[in-house]
Order: structure tokens, then C-alpha cells, then sequence
């Protein structure tokens, strides 16, 4: 529980009331309920999953057809779990007593968006096992999890190979981070596929970042903009590769632009610290002692456009104090004027 985030407590506390009333139940259902997504609802559940507390069946396609509750008096897992096999482990395997709760039966739409991979048939298995781009792969699988592929494995290696469009090279170092993870669980290396496809990654260079001290960067930007609590949008992490990779500025530079952002206009905006970015890329500043140089030739060159700009309004030899036209009265003839009156 301490590890789950607060979307993944409320589908399990629910599944757990619904299986005392008795309630029928859907992703659907549940993601109108507490306005999440679909996707959300089946990533919480295969948490669950992975975890020991609950188990997944799914259909031929990989569509999830019912839930089962597993009884947790003695469990046997302790923190992260993945199952060696690869396929469904045994009741007794999870819940350690032998013995399941009650079953929910949910009724899954057989195509949406969160469908985690279509089902694939055994001669697309075969093909796809005589390619020789990818034997080296499923070699290099089979050492990585220590045991054969199963036509799970297959299947799931398949969708990310053939489904996401993942090249060799990333896939391996996808199923090499989440071994070292301590993940050998297929359905955990597929969901982190996914995950990596929904944030546009499609290189290694890329997977390594975001699995390095990229990830950290990115939530540094965001706390610098007051926007803790979430993760970074696709929008926003471009924003933030595009300063990295295409301006080459460092991580300082960076939160410096995006402190500035906020004490100029107040509210976070990538745009705004876009564009403080693009001028210091365009002056050559690449450390901060840069910067305080461009803020002193900045402000020299606002003094300097100031005092020209109050020059040439100013007739030579005048001041602010007489620079001002002068009345041409006739005092004499004012003198007659007020004598007479």
C-alpha cells in the first residue's frame, strides 16, 4: 500500500466493497466513477496484479475478462513481485493459503484503447521467430529472463516489436532496464513499452534518459514552476529535450530560465521560458557567468537607449527643466490693458 499511488488504492478499496455488496462492475464503470481514464483503471489493476492481491484473466485477444480477489492472510510476496513463469500463477502461488475470494466479473469492451496487445495467431508467431532480425533478441531474452519463452512471451515481444514499431536494439535495453529492475515479469515489461510509446520515446538514447537523470530533470523543472504532484506531459518534455539536446544548455540554465519565467509574469509557461532560452542561445551564453555578463550589456544598453531617446527630444543646450516653450507675452501692452481697466 505504501508504494501505490492514490489511484490504485481506490480501485482496490473498491474492489473490495463491490465484492461485500455484491456489485456488478466494469472498467468502464469504474473509470466514470472516479474519472479516470480506462488505461488508468487497467495499469491499477495490473498493479495489483503484480503485486499478489488480486489475479487478471484475460480472453485469447488480451482483453481483461474478470478479476479474482486472492486471499492475503499469509502472502508470500513481499514488496514488487514477478511471476518466473511468465504465465498465470496457481492460486496457491499468490495468496500463499491455497484459496480465492470472490470473483468479479467485469464486462471489458473487446477493443479500447488500454487494450494491452491484440492476440496473435501461431503462424505470426512462427514468422516472427525465423526473422533474423530478431532471433538475436529472443536469445537475448530468454538469458535476460533465465528460462524458455512461452507463446506469451512471444506474443507480448511481438506487439512491441510489431505493434509500437520498438527496433531491436530499444527492446533490448528495455527488457535489460527492467531485469535490472528486478522485473522478469513479460506483462511488466509490456506495460513499461507502453508507457514509454504514450511519451514518444523511440530510441535508446531517449530510454536512457528518461530512465536516467533525465526523469529527475524533468520534475525539477516542474517543481521550479510550482507544478509538483504530477508527472510531465508529453508537451512539456519536449519542451524540455529541445533545451537539452537542440539549445545545449545544463540543468542550472535551464531552472534559471524558468525562475525568471515566474517572476516576470507569475504562472508557469513554457513558452515564456522558451523564448528567455532562445535569446541567450542566440548571445552564446552557455553557464551562468554568461548570463550575468548578457544582464549587465542588457541593462547598459537600456540606459544608453534611454538617454539617446531623451537627447533627441531636448533642444541642444536645454534641460528637463527647460525644455518647455516659452511664452512670447507683450508685457507692455498688459501693462496699458490692466492701466485702462
Amino acid at each position: 500500500m505504501t508504494d501505490a499511488n492514490e489511484a490504485q488504492i481506490k480501485i482496490y478499496l473498491y474492489l473490495l466493497r463491490s465484492v461485500v455488496s455484491g456489485d456488478e462492475i466494469s472498467v468502464a464503470g469504474i473509470a466514470d466513477r472516479f474519472n479516470y481514464t480506462e488505461r488508468d483503471i487497467l495499469r491499477s489493476l495490473i498493479y495489483w496484479d503484480k503485486r499478489g492481491l488480486i489475479s487478471l484473466d484475460h480472453d485469447e485477444y488480451g482483453n481483461v475478462r474478470g478479476i479474482c480477489l486472492n486471499n492475503i492472510e499469509k502472502p508470500v510476496f513481499q514488496g514488487s513481485i514477478a511471476n518466473v513463469s511468465g504465465e498465470t500463477a496457481p492460486a496457491e502461488k499468490i495468496s500463499g493459503a491455497g484459496t480465492r475470494e470472490k470473483t468479479v466479473k467485469p464486462v471489458v469492451p473487446e477493443h479500447t484503447a488500454a487494450t494491452a496487445r491484440p492476440f496473435y495467431s501461431a503462424g505470426q508467431i512462427r514468422e516472427f521467430r525465423e526473422n533474423a532480425e530478431v532471433k538475436g533478441l529472443l536469445f537475448m531474452t530468454e538469458q535476460y529472463l533465465g528460462r524458455p519463452l512461452s507463446s506469451s512471451d512471444y506474443s507480448s515481444i511481438l506487439y512491441i516489436y510489431d505493434g509500437l514499431h520498438f527496433d531491436v536494439s530499444l527492446i533490448e535495453y528495455l527488457i535489460d532496464h527492467c531485469v535490472n529492475s528486478g522485473h522478469r515479469n513479460m506483462r511488466y515489461i509490456e506495460s513499461v513499452a507502453l508507457d514509454w510509446s504514450d511519451k514518444g520515446i523511440r530510441s535508446v538514447e531517449d530510454a536512457k534518459y528518461e530512465t536516467g537523470t533525465g526523469r529527475k530533470e524533468y520534475y525539477d523543472v516542474l517543481k521550479a514552476f510550482g507544478l509538483s504532484g504530477r508527472n510531465p506531459v508529453k508537451a512539456e518534455i519536449d519542451y524540455i529535450r529541445r533545451w537539452r539536446d537542440e539549445y545545449g544548455f545544463s540543468s542550472e540554465l535551464i531552472i534559471e530560465a524558468v525562475n525568471r519565467t515566474m517572476s516576470a509574469i507569475s504562472k508557469p509557461s513554457f513558452q515564456y521560458a522558451d523564448s528567455i532560452l532562445q535569446r541567450w542561445k542566440a548571445r552564446n551564453v552557455s553557464k551562468m557567468s554568461d548570463v550575468a555578463e548578457d544582464d549587465k550589456a542588457h541593462e547598459s544598453r537600456k540606459q544608453e537607449s534611454a538617454q539617446a531617446s531623451g537627447q533627441q527630444d531636448r533642444p541642444a543646450g536645454s534641460t528637463r527643466f527647460t525644455n518647455f516653450k516659452e511664452r512670447d507675452y507683450d508685457f507692455s501692452e498688459l501693462e496699458k490693458k490692466f492701466a485702462r481697466n
